[in-house]
């Protein structure tokens, strides 16, 4: 008769289930880590607390980490509101339907300007995009490298995290384990990769 005992394993810990999934996440983000600003990179650009005045005082970047870019309309509670008010009229599709990215091409280092408080998420460029194109010739163009998506960007489509210097210490203190848990690299400006260490 066999020791079925011995056969048997042994539960798997709290700690050990955390730590696995911190080893994955840093895994994940390891394998996302590359050179910033190539040609075809698609990034947002977004402070982190509102600057119009009348505006909820809502962490931008928690809530990206936590629901991933979420255009105004598709946003159920209210929250998602562009510091710009853009009203357009008889465009095909509404503007606060959409999520504006940069697709960076050469004239996209205009729209990069490390600041504290000021943020670019990295999206990863498999994610379908609309091109002003595609919106028909009534379509107001705002900046000259942008691209659309419908609706939401889901955060595992989220791969990378761009901060200004001064923000540093503040983001990763903040949100180390979720950064870690979402498997997303945070870079300064210039390139320099700040989490996960080489």
């Amino acid at each position: 008769m066999s020791n079925n005992r011995s056969q048997r394993t042994r539960p798997v810990s709290q700690i050990e289930r955390t730590a696995t999934h911190e080893l994955a996440g840093e895994s994940l983000a390891r394998s996302r880590v590359k050179k910033l600003w190539q040609p075809g990179d698609l990034f947002h650009n977004f402070s982190r607390f509102p600057r119009r005045g009348g505006r909820p005082k809502v962490d931008r970047l928690a809530q990206i980490l936590t629901n991933g870019l979420v255009a105004p309309a598709s946003c159920e509670d209210g929250l998602v509101r562009s510091d710009l008010n853009i009203v357009v009229i008889g465009a095909p599709v509404p503007y606060d339907s959409l999520v504006f990215l940069h697709r960076f091409k050469e004239i996209s280092g205009i729209y990069l300007f490390p600041q504290p408080g000021h943020f670019t998420v990295l999206i990863d460029p498999s994610v379908p995009v609309l091109t002003p194109q595609d919106m028909g010739k009534h379509w107001a163009v705002m900046s000259r490298d942008e691209v659309y998506v419908r609706d939401r960007i889901a955060l595992e489509y989220l791969s990378g995290l761009v901060v200004d210097h001064a923000d540093v210490e503040g983001v990763m203190k903040k949100f180390l384990p979720k950064l870690r848990a979402l498997g997303i690299p945070v870079y300064l400006m210039g390139g320099t990769v700040i989490w996960p260490e080489a």
